[in-house]
């Protein structure tokens, strides 16, 4: 009874909940807004695999959540996202062509053109996706599945999508047919087109170590190595896990493998001129042993990449995959035709295991310094970078038995000092700036350190010294961040890369030093200009600047030091308060300034003392800590009297009198059930926010107070805690009474963040939840407009008595910066249509047309040096001195393009078709037999092309099966064709007058043309019933020759052992 009671009270609640008058509008609306990811800057979390275009100069970065970070020349950034979140199974441009090939877990390949940074295909496969392999210089791709089978697609263009080809590999043909049962071992884990003769020649990899060198014109293995010869003893499987060429003409191929083993086996080389594998038909053991300490800690091989160093240096990188970094997980062997009997290598200590890496090239502008970098990404998602030419001098050194010194780990960070950020404040669309300053942005980007190293990253920022400053006024966007360290750094904000401007790190008028405690809370009013900063331990700074425009100055020279900011700091006043600091806010017409401490104190100051007006201690059994602080004025008995709202962290609503700091109520506004808020907003009867003052041309810069007709219209409170939102009467709170006009609680996850943000002509709420999930709600109706979520933009927020990593801030046009520790910044935007950037297509092109080069630099010919010496690979070039051979090199360069061009015959005929049917999965049916009758050729030719000798693999019983089903089906259609003669005669019959009176106005006949038809379909029929009698007539001629040659064979049989008994009965 008393629970229906509480129902009823409840409903009756909700009812007189009416809906404030005075809102003209109608609220925010679903087309005003289009919450979507602006720019990524940095290195994204979860990163999985690497690809390379080494003539485009791009870098992929495939994430766990299907997404793919691009780095382009002159510091290009753009962000792919796949429809789905799953990570990358294999990751390869088609290079120099704007093309990506990302092949995911579900075994889906897709196709993105980067030039349009979006999807143009996914081919779906199948049989699950082992391995991809794609031919340079060519648009074919090479599959590799689960079965064994290897499967061939091309890339067409306008636009680009994959096409299967109608050549195939079939585990049967390359395996061999007396091992083709299939099992787990016996998957393709690696595709090597052979190096110089890629068109010709695909060496085939299984997980057992079986190594297949397969000629693609004449559809057959050439060359088998490696398999189960070499398995341990103790019954110990070993399987292959990585695999890649290790010399420049396709002779040497290391494999390694899941036990730590690491070999290196010899292949049959047409470039080398011994394309011949008579020579090797009975070698099954590897040319090299490799001994790098990864068997004796059973540490698997997890990546192998050799790098061709014009024969001095040529080197392989070695990873092993283990969830534990020890001393030698990462080791660089020298690995060429100087090789000697010792081994030479670097083993690379890393501060976490790794599980990926690629060696880059980075160019100075106009390509001026070159430098290639081995970058490595580690399990955590960071990247770590070490300057390979400092590997090569390492390894030559010790070649000369010097002791060099090791080449030093590089953290990839962005360029965000040196001190974490503690908090932040974005401020946007300054109406002041022109856009005749495009060039030097243009210029700035430019020189945007790409991947800041540690060591360049210097604490005075002068890696990013070319940025000026002459005003704030003159900053399109400004993003301020408070620091770890007690610094606070202005920064340009309005091209996609986010440049410090100006620092400061000065603690009072005398003291230029670093207070090395962290800021908790900042306030920044452009208008003034004014800085209020207030750290961990209470204390409080007042920066007043003095008037613009400031004498053009770089960010370095601006660092803190007295000379360097004694242009633009007028003075610095400090306040102390024995709390950490969390909130503050300034009441511009009285000059007071608020200051609200984590342990519940309430602060005001004369600002131009500054003096302490009053404190006020607010208490609380759960958290007192003030979170906001607003200044207001609202009607009190009767009359106008200005208050201080203070919100507190465990959801309490109360007010003080502004002048006295007296309370207004005995008691707080409060939730049922407190839970920690996170914002707590005044808002009037428009539900716009009346805490923030706007600049002259009505656009907001700072956090002060617009107080103007306030009174004249209802005010509420909006308060946001973790568990749900409410909407307060503000003139019923400040009486210490609760009346909710809205409220809307959180079920299925709590929240994480919140805002309030600007459309142009309303307001609305920005909600961050735990699970990723981003709301957009209308005020103060709490309605939901968007709910979406964008791929990892995820936010940690800080636990009790310590920083967090992340940190979230937005402008009040809805404009969001999180940025995650010195790993990546995201920048999204709320509103519909709406560009915050300058320069943002330029920043975000990555493929560039022009970049297109000359046939002899897309397909290069190996280098060849004169300088022999001996050692474990100088076979591989001891012949290439002679003119002969090097006409040879020169002849593989040139035919290279009409190799490529002879694939596109021989990848469009079926070399397999049988077991092309079995791979897709296709049942033979009737309407396969259209394909033969018409298309059988009796006539011979003398002189036969390579491409059409691939007909000769057809299967002779399938044809013979065709053929008699063809029989069987014209039989069919002749008997029906008789039956139905009958009915078309009396047919004729009446429809003949008909047909006369249409002759007789110009028209045909009704049964010419069904006539037509049937006399072609009877020819037609005839035509191939001659066929197939003379089908038959050559089955007869070519079984008595084959008779005949039997009894010839036979013959000749006989007299040879009639002759071999004479010979014995005569000796």
């Amino acid at each position: 009874m008393e629970s229906s009671k509480m129902f009823v009270k409840k409903l009756v609640e909700k009812a007189s909940i009416k809906k404030p008058s005075g809102n003209t509008s109608d609220g925010l609306k679903a087309s005003d807004v289009d919450p979507r990811l602006v720019f990524h800057q940095g290195v994204p979390l979860g990163g999985a695999k690497f690809a390379y275009d080494t003539i485009q100069k791009i870098l992929a970065l495939s994430t766990k959540d299907g997404r793919i970070k691009l780095y382009g020349k002159d510091n290009a950034q753009a962000m792919l996202e796949s429809s789905e979140p799953l990570p990358s199974k294999f990751l390869q441009f088609i290079q120099n062509q704007g093309v990506l090939i990302n092949v995911t877990s579900n075994n889906h390949v897709e196709v993105w053109d980067i030039g349009k940074k979006q999807l143009s295909d996914a081919y779906i496969a199948k049989e699950e996706i082992t391995c991809l392999a794609v031919i340079q210089h060519s648009f074919y791709v090479y599959l590799g599945h689960s079965n064994g089978n290897i499967s061939v697609l091309k890339l067409d263009q306008e636009p680009w999508h994959l096409v299967k080809m109608k050549y195939t590999i079939p585990f049967s043909a390359s395996y061999g047919v007396g091992n083709s049962e299939v099992s787990d071992d016996t998957i393709v884990t690696h595709i090597l087109p052979q190096t110089a003769a890629e068109s010709k020649r695909v060496l085939i990899i299984f997980r057992n170590g079986q190594i297949v060198l397969w000629d693609i014109r004449e559809s057959k293995s050439i060359f088998r190595t490696g398999g189960n010869m070499l398995q341990p003893l103790h019954n110990e499987t070993k399987k292959v896990t990585s695999a890649c060429w290790a010399c420049p003409f396709g002779s040497k191929v290391v494999v390694g493998y899941n036990n730590g083993e690491l070999f290196i086996w010899s292949i049959p080389s047409l470039s080398r001129g011994n394309g011949s594998t008579s020579e090797y038909s009975n070698q099954n053991t590897p040319l090299l042993k490799h001994n790098l300490a990864y068997k004796s800690d059973k540490i698997s091989i997890g990546s192998i990449k050799w790098v061709y160093a014009g024969g001095k240096a040529s080197r392989l990188y070695v990873m092993g995959a283990s969830d534990h970094a020890t001393s030698n997980l990462l080791q660089v062997v020298m690995l060429n035709e100087h090789t000697e009997s010792r081994t030479i290598k670097l083993g690379l200590h890393l501060s976490e295991c790794c599980i990926d890496m690629d060696i880059i090239s980075t160019s100075t502008e106009q390509g001026k310094n070159t430098q290639d970098s081995f970058l490595l990404l580690g399990k955590s998602g960071h990247l770590y970078l070490y300057n390979d030419s400092l590997i090569e001098r390492y390894l030559l050194q010790c070649q000369s038995k010097s002791t060099p010194s090791l080449p030093k780990e590089i953290i990839v960070k962005l360029p965000l000092t040196d001190s974490s950020i503690t908090i932040a404040k974005f401020i946007t669309n300054n109406p002041n700036v022109s856009n005749s300053e495009d060039e030097y942005y243009r210029q700035l980007v430019k020189n945007y350190p790409l991947f800041v190293p540690s060591e360049t990253n210097q604490k005075d920022g002068n890696s990013l010294s070319s940025a000026k400053f002459t005003g704030f006024s003159k900053v399109q966007n400004l993003y301020i961040t408070g620091h770890g360290n007690g610094a606070v750094t202005f920064w340009d904000a309005s091209c996609p890369f986010f440049t410090p401007i100006l620092q400061l790190k000065q603690q009072s008028e005398n003291d230029f030093s670093l207070s090395g405690i962290p800021l908790t809370a900042l306030y920044f009013d452009s208008n003034s200009p004014l800085l209020v900063s207030g750290d961990q331990c209470g204390t409080v700074r007042i920066f007043r600047f003095k008037p613009e425009p400031y004498v053009t100055s770089s960010f370095m020279s601006l660092s803190g030091t007295k000379k360097g900011t004694d242009h633009i700091i007028q003075s610095v006043k400090l306040v102390k308060i024995n709390a950490a600091i969390l909130s503050i806010n300034i009441d511009h017409s009285s000059k007071h300034l608020a200051v609200g401490s984590d342990q519940g104190h309430v602060s005001v100051f004369n600002i131009d003392g500054p003096t302490l007006l009053y404190q006020k201690h607010i208490t609380s059994e759960i958290s007192a800590g003030i979170i906001s602080l607003q200044f207001q004025i609202c009607s009190w008995h009767g009359f106008e009297k200005n208050i201080l709202v203070i919100g507190t962290k465990d959801s309490s609503v109360l007010s003080l009198d502004n002048e006295s700091g007296n309370t207004l109520s005995t008691g707080t506004v409060h939730p049922k059930k407190p839970s920690k808020a996170l914002l707590m907003q005044v808002l009037d009867g428009q539900g716009e926010p009346i805490t923030t003052s706007l600049t002259k041309d009505g656009v907001d810069m700072s956090e002060g107070n617009h107080i103007e007709d306030a009174t004249s219209k209802p005010l509420y409170i909006l308060l946001c805690s973790e568990k749900a939102l409410y909407v307060y009467s503000l003139v019923h709170a400040v009486q210490g009474v609760k009346k909710v006009l809205y409220k809307k609680k959180f079920h299925s996850s709590s929240c994480c963040w919140a805002s309030t943000f600007y459309s142009p002509s309303d307001i609305g709420l920005i909600l961050l939840f735990t699970n990723g999930k981003l709301e957009l709600r209308s005020l103060p109706e709490l309605s939901l407009i968007v709910e979406t979520s964008i791929r990892g933009f995820t936010y940690s927020p800080p636990k009790s008595k310590s920083s967090s990593d992340s940190q979230i801030c937005c402008s009040s046009r809805g404009d969001l910066v999180l940025v995650n520790g010195y790993q990546e910044i995201f920048v999204v935007s709320s509103l519909v249509q709406r560009n915050i950037f300058r320069l943002l297509d330029s920043v975000s092109c990555i493929y560039k047309k022009e970049m297109m080069l000359s046939q002899e630099e897309l397909v290069p010919g190996p280098i060849i040096h004169k300088e022999k010496k001996k050692g474990i690979f100088s076979s591989v070039i001891k012949d290439f001195t002679s003119s002969k051979e090097k006409h040879v090199l020169l002849m593989e360069t040139e035919d290279s393009k009409e190799s490529i061009q002879e694939l596109s015959v021989i990848f469009s005929n079926e070399n397999f078709p049988c077991d092309a049917d079995n791979n897709d999965n296709l049942a033979a049916d009737e309407y396969e037999l259209e394909l033969s009758i018409d298309d059988i050729d009796f006539d011979d030719h003398e002189e036969k092309r390579k491409d059409q000798s691939l007909l000769g693999a057809l299967n002779k019983k399938k044809l013979t099966g065709k053929l008699q089903a063809l029989k069987g089906r014209l039989k069919e259609m002749k008997s029906t064709m008789q039956k139905t003669s009958s009915k078309e005669e009396q047919h004729d019959e009446q429809t003949g007058a008909v047909d006369q009176i249409k002759k007789k106005y110009g028209f045909s006949s009704s049964s010419s043309n069904e006539t037509s038809v049937a006399e072609l379909a009877e020819s037609k029929l005839q035509e191939n019933v001659k066929k197939l009698q003379g089908i038959n007539l050559r089955a007869a001629e070519m079984q008595d020759k084959a008779k005949s040659f039997s009894s010839l064979a036979n013959q000749v049989l006989r007299t040879a052992e009639q002759d071999k008994l004479n010979k014995n009965f005569t000796n």
